[in-house]
């Protein structure tokens, strides 16, 4: 190397180095330990919550850990140890860790002890995000509630709402990925929208780095309109108690951008905070705050109020004691959404779990009997602590992951086989809904892309459900008598209906809302023939529609009217036609040979039959009709059976369609 290079390089300052003390795990089996990973995991999310033991078991003592995170990239977080039990939550960069775990002992005294552990980050940006967001009034003043003493500490302005709500988003994701582990689904979870910039997740550094982003959405509403108590959730007089969502939905459309919608529909993922949200005292009021989550069209949405957020963390550091603050906040400054006694921890759990709630109504998921999509989230503070602050005798003096909220097993199935959760190798699913076919001794459930989940309701809950662990399935065979056997006794009455939802891969489902009636009403016979009719492949939506059905033999020709949608088909015999449907559209013609017949249907339906396809023994039609609207979903009977005609409604154009079918063929 040349003199000039040595000088260049010796004034170049280095960056700062945090000293690690050498990994003594082999001389001391006191030395750290990890519960939830191990050398080498593969880790698809920047915060990763590890669970561990260090110490001598069975001995009570409080003490401390210190993780130094890969080349010093992230400042050193200390947690506490109690009882030999600790929590961390460790940050990663892309590609491979080195972490390093330091014990000091505290109270036990005794020189420190320190264990090394390897482990393999790879972000996930083939997935769909989940975006953090604020939305902020046209007029807004950039302030949320906070008591006194949080303003003086951390102030309550737009810039500490950002870092609360990334601190949040990365707790999320911790949360639901180490819930995924433990449930046997791998190391999966969503992941956040991320940019280059100052982050903020340590109160000591500011580095820039890959952090997620949260958008700063602003509203054509005021701040008036949207504190308008009328559309305040929590005010039982309100007349429109829901419109706060469909602001939120406005807004982001209005944003544009990476929320602009794309020519195939993509689907969008927002957690939306309201910053004008406000206690009133005097009304006894949230005003300018609700709890939901859903969908509107492509947008994916949960919304929440920031009346709670003086209680969430800004950063690593604020984690446990935030959810160690049993500080009383007192409602002449702030709302108790927690009930009593109104602590900032608690606050921190309903405020924290309750939006995360939402986002699991965003991410599909509906109420559950348990878990955070009940109201388990009130101990959601149990994940990241390893004791609870002492406020009753019923606070856990250890914390352990049998006595942590969880996600609910239903939900985990969802989140499974959901495209936001999706692992290497596993393959884009395109959305096809799956079809049902009664027959002789009860039904056939059918998908292309695999069923992964039935569940069986009555009286209004989820009592039993089939999961497959070895893989999606793309037939189930489904008896009435086998499906109530699996419910609770009080449930398996025949007289009770029994409701079927159907999940398969690519994000659809089907309803079924009484199984024992539509496997009736589905059979019939011609003759003395059995016959059977597919359960109609989209929802009644329309209430003047005219049932209509066509039998057919030998179909010489088929006319197809359509235009955005299907409007009807006509069926040409050797003597006569039949009308499916009206004319109108345009008509196109679909020409059958003399050994060709129709074996089943490809259709787009929504609302209404968006598009329609005709499948033969010998080869497939043009699509007729909108090809892009709606899920596509494939109607051909089971193995056995075949199709002798179609059936469905009809109002101005066709809005249900399905196929009929029999184990013999019609006479020609």
């Amino acid at each position: 190397m040349c003199p000039a290079s040595a000088q260049v390089l010796a004034m170049t300052p280095s960056p700062p180095v945090h000293t690690r003390p050498v990994s003594n795990t082999q001389l001391n089996p006191y030395a750290p330990k990890f519960y939830n990973v191990s050398q080498n995991s593969n880790i698809y999310q920047r915060v990763v919550l590890i669970h561990g033991s260090a110490g001598p078991p069975n001995t009570t003592f409080d003490a401390s850990m210190t993780v130094y995170h890969h080349l010093s990239e992230f400042p050193p977080q200390s947690y506490p140890v109690s009882d030999g039990y600790f929590k961390a939550l460790v940050q990663l960069s892309p590609g491979q860790n080195d972490l390093t775990f330091v014990f000091h002992p505290g109270s036990l005294g005794g020189a420190t002890l320190t264990t090394d552990l390897k482990l393999v980050y790879t972000p996930l940006l083939q997935n769909a995000p989940l975006h953090l967001a604020i939305l902020l009034a046209r007029d807004s003043e950039c302030k949320f509630d906070s008591p006194t003493n949080k303003k003086n500490q951390e102030g309550n302005g737009l810039d500490t709402a950002i870092k609360k709500m990334r601190m949040a988003g990365y707790l999320w994701q911790a949360f639901t990925g180490e819930q995924m582990s433990r449930a046997g689904m791998g190391r999966r979870t969503f992941r956040l929208h991320e940019e280059w910039g100052p982050d903020t997740l340590s109160k000591n550094d500011s580095t820039c780095r890959t952090t997620a982003k949260v958008h700063i959405i602003r509203s054509k509403k005021t701040i008036a309109e949207i504190r308008d108590p009328d559309i305040a959730q929590q005010n039982h007089n309100g007349k429109r108690r829901g419109d706060l969502f469909g602001i939120a939905v406005d807004a982001i459309r209005d944003y544009g951008g990476i929320f602009a919608e794309t020519p195939n529909n993509d689907e969008t993922h927002v957690a939306v905070l309201f910053m004008d949200t406000q206690w009133d005292n005097n009304m006894k009021l949230i005003r300018g705050h609700a709890a939901l989550g859903g969908g509107s069209g492509n947008v994916k949405l949960g919304i929440f109020g920031s009346h709670a957020i003086y209680s969430w963390p800004t950063c690593v550091e604020e984690v446990v004691p935030c959810f160690m603050d049993a500080t009383k906040a007192y409602i002449r400054e702030v709302a108790n959404d927690a009930g009593e006694p109104g602590l900032n921890f608690q606050a921190a759990n309903v405020g924290i779990g309750a939006f995360l709630h939402e986002v699991g109504h965003l991410l599909g998921c509906p109420h559950q009997p348990s878990g955070i999509m009940l109201q388990g989230y009130t101990t959601f503070h149990r994940s990241f602590v390893t004791r609870e602050v002492r406020i009753s005798r019923e606070s856990l003096r250890i914390v352990l992951p049998k006595d942590e909220c969880g996600w609910h097993r239903l939900d985990l199935l969802r989140f499974r086989c959901h495209p936001m959760f999706r692992l290497p190798p596993e393959p884009i699913v395109p959305k096809m809904k799956p079809a049902l076919y009664p027959v002789e001794n009860g039904a056939i459930a059918i998908s292309h892309t695999g069923i992964y989940l039935i569940e069986v309701h009555c009286d209004g809950g989820c009592r039993a459900h089939l999961e497959y662990p070895e893989g999606p399935q793309k037939e189930v065979f489904l008896f009435e008598d086998e499906l109530r056997s699996l419910m609770p006794a009080k449930y398996r009455a025949i007289n009770k209906p029994m409701k079927l939802e159907i999940l398969v891969l690519g994000q659809q489902q089907l309803t079924v809302e009484d199984f024992s009636d539509m496997v009736k009403k589905a059979r019939f016979e011609i003759g003395r023939r059995p016959v059977f009719s597919s359960i109609i492949s989209n929802p009644d939506t329309s209430n003047g529609a005219q049932n209509i059905q066509v039998l057919f033999r030998k179909v010489k020709r088929i006319r197809i009217y359509h235009g955005s949608a299907v409007d009807g088909m006509e069926f040409f015999f050797d003597s006569g036609s039949a009308m499916f449907g009206n004319r109108g559209g345009s008509p196109s013609d679909f020409n059958m040979e003399t050994s060709e017949s129709i074996v089943g249907i490809h259709v787009r339906t929504g609302a209404w039959v968006d598009a329609i396809q005709i499948i033969s023994n010998l080869k497939r039609s043009a699509v007729y009709g909108n090809s892009l609207g709606g899920s596509p979903c494939d109607l051909i009977p089971p193995l056995g059976y075949y199709m002798i005609g179609i059936h469905g409604t009809v109002d101005h154009w066709l809005t249900r369609i399905g196929i009929i079918y029999s184990g013999e063929k019609l006479e020609a």
